[in-house]
């Protein structure tokens, strides 16, 4: 049994991927489009293919991020059902949601390896930073359990494999470069990238830079288009090497740097954000018969945050370090004992360090000095008692520990605070034949609290009002179980000899206990000068309940294709009752595509479709009651172009045009006319986050 990466970097140079739950291989323009099923590891830390995985799933592969040129990780992922996005164009303050939860409620990995410098606190960045030119594959997996990746993870997980020199090679070559340029005017971004990489016996080794500026945001919330001023400005480099000495073992080491610059506002009331990322990376992986299918995965990032808006407020500043050390480890063993058992078992550990300074360079009490240690032992055995019925148990034991290391502790109410927690769970797996599986499984997940959330403390004066944000240790983790039911299809010559068709149904019920969130105490008090002192907390609020259904389906008629999907999430807070505002309830996407081979075009067309509903928008301040928005549905067309000249350069050139309709926002309008109280704003996500209007983007690629 291979590792992994070593079965996907092979595979990696014979598919190129088209759309999220298949992968097509272009052959000659007389020949049909053969299609295979992307392989994925994020279901079960084991090797699969998508069809084939026991889990809500979803794969956004090369050729995906190819057609669509996405300008962040969050805005590749806005075909998904019940993964809902905030503010995708920017790395700074895109939030993702999977099936209604939190940013903070997601696991994320690059690489195998867990990103841990996610954050709840103000103006800091609550995202990992992956940089769409540099990603081969995003797998998705909705719903809840942290017994495969560790604490976290109680509302889905987004798994970021990086690229290769052996994804980039043209057939043939040990060396290669690749130079890429594009621009969309809804941002008025620029973008360029390069690469360079080979391959020479057993070393592999790819360079890579990306580089893009944006100078507005086209978007309204009044019915007139407005250009938010701002200066925005990403580069990201990246580079790995890898070193296969036999075919059972392969080492690599990688280093990436990211960094951000983002002026928002006018010059008198700016705010100015600033990021600086370091990431290095190694693994070692290694397979011997069936007993031994080893990797380790080793990771250092160091994150530099910044954040200015003294031109409104001379305390309106702070400066971040962030620190990372994590490692994880995992053997495979496959064995016979009343049928096959594919044994996976463990570690992973993390420590994290944070310390922030404010304006005048003494400690940030909003993100004091702390480290966070996290660490688990787990275990899964994929027992499959016959061909057609599989069982797959797994069991985790996770611990954390946070710890002040700040002077003055208790002047703050800052304490140490350790648990652990074991997380079990189960899947049963049927598969009647190859082309059809069915699957249930119940999974339970452990989220404990991260640094600033236990030890955040924040006194802020502003407009003859306080706000006093106290420290709260007694904070528990959140905890969740997750129950899902769903199907799988991949059937071929359904209709004819060369078309396939592909389908994924499932429903769910995630609940989740001891939600943390960020709120007002109650409290009020008056300062000598009768000032008004609100008091705010970060506590344990109560109960979710999330369920839904989500269905996806691709045909594939020779050159044609088409995509359908659709997710239905209902979600309620369980004290009251009441439907959890800000959630999208019904989401659906659909593509269509056809490629005339003898020219090498395709041309597609996308809509997005949104239902309304209770949006997280308050009618007034802290009134409780929620603004209700509309539905609204978004079309795209784009035309993708691949000349080549033979023995030199493979070309790809791709034009689109997004929200077509220039669909705008429609403000409600305060006056006596019936008729216009009910044009309330429209294309305005319920989370409160803007879409934008008609936009164009344009790029180009040359790979030799």
């Amino acid at each position: 049994m291979k590792p992994f990466t070593l079965t996907a970097i092979a595979a990696s140079v014979l598919a190129t991927v088209t759309y999220p739950s298949v992968q097509a291989q272009e052959t000659p323009s007389n020949s049909e489009t053969v299609v295979t099923a992307p392989v994925v590891v994020t279901a079960t830390r084991t090797e699969k293919k998508l069809n084939e995985a026991p889990s809500s799933l979803v794969v956004i592969t090369d050729g995906q991020l190819e057609q669509d040129n996405p300008k962040t990780l969050g805005d590749a992922l806005l075909d998904i059902p019940n993964v809902m996005m905030e503010a995708p164009d920017s790395p700074v303050f895109t939030r993702i949601s999977i099936r209604g939860s939190d940013s903070d409620q997601i696991t994320y990995l690059i690489d195998g390896v867990r990103q841990d410098n996610y954050t709840m606190s103000g103006n800091r960045p609550a995202f990992m930073f992956a940089d769409p030119e540099m990603i081969k594959q995003i797998e998705v997996r909705r719903g809840g359990g942290s017994s495969l990746y560790g604490n976290g993870g109680i509302g889905g997980t987004i798994a970021v494999t990086t690229k290769t020199a052996a994804d980039l090679l043209k057939p043939g070559r040990d060396f290669g470069a690749k130079l890429k340029a594009g621009y969309n005017n809804d941002a008025d971004e620029f973008g360029q990238a390069a690469w360079l990489y080979g391959r020479k016996g057993p070393v592999d080794a790819v360079i890579g830079f990306s580089h893009r500026d944006g100078g507005k945001v086209v978007s309204s919330s009044n019915g007139k288009r407005s250009k938010t001023p701002r200066d925005a400005q990403y580069d990201s480099f990246t580079s790995k090497l890898s070193f296969t000495p036999s075919d059972d073992s392969i080492f690599s080491i990688g280093y990436n740097y990211d960094e951000n610059k983002l002026d928002q506002g006018r010059t008198d009331n700016e705010a100015k954000y600033r990021l600086k990322q370091h990431r290095l990376s190694g693994s070692w992986e290694y397979s011997s018969g069936d007993w031994v299918d080893l990797v380790v995965n080793m990771q250092y990032m160091k994150l530099d945050n910044k954040f200015d808006g003294t031109s409104y407020n001379n305390e309106a500043y702070f400066k971040d370090k962030f620190d990372s050390y994590s490692i994880n480890t995992q053997n495979t063993s496959v064995f016979g004992l009343g049928g096959t058992h594919s044994l996976t078992y463990g570690f992973d550990a993390s420590l994290n360090k944070q310390k922030a300074a404010d304006v005048y360079g003494r400690p940030d009490r909003s993100r004091p000095k702390s480290k966070g240690y996290d660490a688990g032992l787990f275990i899964q055995d994929e027992y499959a008692i016959n061909p057609y019925l599989t069982l797959t148990p797994v069991l985790r034991w996770s611990y954390y520990n946070r710890k002040p290391t700040t002077d003055n502790n208790d002047k703050f109410g800052l304490a140490s605070r350790s648990d652990s927690k074991v997380t079990p769970g189960i899947t049963l797996t049927l598969s009647p034949s190859k082309q059809l599986s069915f699957y249930a499984s119940v999974q339970t997940g452990y989220r404990p609290p991260f640094l600033d959330e236990l030890y955040t403390s924040i006194e802020y004066p502003e407009f003859g009002m306080y706000s006093v944000v106290l420290p709260n240790p007694d904070l528990k983790p959140e905890e969740s179980i997750n129950v899902e039911i769903g199907v799988n299809g991949d059937y071929k010559s359904l209709f004819s000899d060369s078309d396939r068709f592909v389908f994924h149904a499932n429903v769910f019920r995630d609940r989740v206990k001891n939600l943390i969130n960020a709120g007002a105490t109650g409290d009020m008090d008056f300062t000598d000068d009768g000032d008004m002192i609100l008091y705010y907390s970060i506590d344990n609020v109560g109960k979710a309940l999330k369920t839904g259904f989500e269905t996806s389906a691709d045909y594939y008629p020779g050159n044609a294709d088409f995509h359908l999907s659709y997710g239905y999430l209902h979600a309620e807070d369980k004290n009251t009752g009441e439907k959890i505002p800000g959630l999208t309830p019904m989401q659906a996407t659909l593509r269509a595509g056809y490629t005339y081979k003898p020219w090498n075009v395709n041309g597609w067309y996308r809509m997005r479709l949104f239902k309304g509903g209770k949006s997280n928008l308050e009618t007034a301040w802290n009134s409780g009651e929620y603004k209700q928005l509309g539905g609204f549905a978004t079309h795209t067309l784009g035309l993708t172009w691949k000349p080549q000249i033979k023995d030199w350069a493979d070309f790809t050139l791709t034009f689109s045009v997004d929200n077509i309709t220039n669909k705008k926002f429609r403000g409600t309008v305060a006056d006596t006319y019936e008729k216009t109280k009910r044009s309330f704003e429209r294309f305005r996500y319920l989370n409160g986050g803007y879409g934008v209007g008609r936009s164009n983007r344009a790029w180009q690629s040359a790979t030799f």
